[in-house]
């Protein structure tokens, strides 16, 4: 067998640089949406379990308060994914968090027409800079050019 057809590959042969090495700098549009959704995602799943357990459940049975548990849990990590694919330039997460980032907002109202202006304007300010952030030019490039990472 000669040195060529050998099956055992060269490790000292150079190798072309890895993608993440290669990354282009993200904007810090990129930055400040994959923070928003991180937070948001963390707050809502720490808050489900906190309420849960700090709590006796009021209305719901415990099956029920369970069931409520893992979708809020589940609902915060959907958004904590969200914000690390638009990090790693996944163009179809942005969609996604828009409609999630859409529906806060829709929600935050509900706090003001309540009298509590202080959680409403708490709930619609980082969901409205992170909906102006996914539209604006630099998101929508960063989107459009990156090699998605799966």
């Amino acid at each position: 067998m000669a040195s060529d057809d050998s099956v055992q590959p060269d490790f000292n042969a150079p190798r072309p640089p890895r993608r993440f090495v290669q990354a282009r700098p993200r904007p810090l549009a990129v930055w400040v949406i994959f923070l928003i959704l991180f937070v948001q995602g963390l707050t809502v799943a720490f808050n489900a379990i906190a309420s849960a357990v700090a709590s006796p459940p009021q209305v719901l049975d415990t099956a029920g308060q369970i069931a409520l548990v893992v979708l809020y849990v589940l609902f915060g990590l959907i958004m904590v994914v969200l914000g690390f694919r638009i990090f790693l330039g996944a163009q179809g997460a942005r969609t996604p968090a828009m409609v999630l980032q859409l529906l806060i907002v829709v929600l935050s109202f509900s706090f003001f027409s309540g009298g509590a202006s202080l959680i409403g304007l708490a709930f619609l300010a980082p969901a409205a800079v992170a909906l102006v952030l996914l539209f604006i030019r630099p998101t929508q490039v960063w989107l459009s050019e990156a090699d998605p990472q799966d």
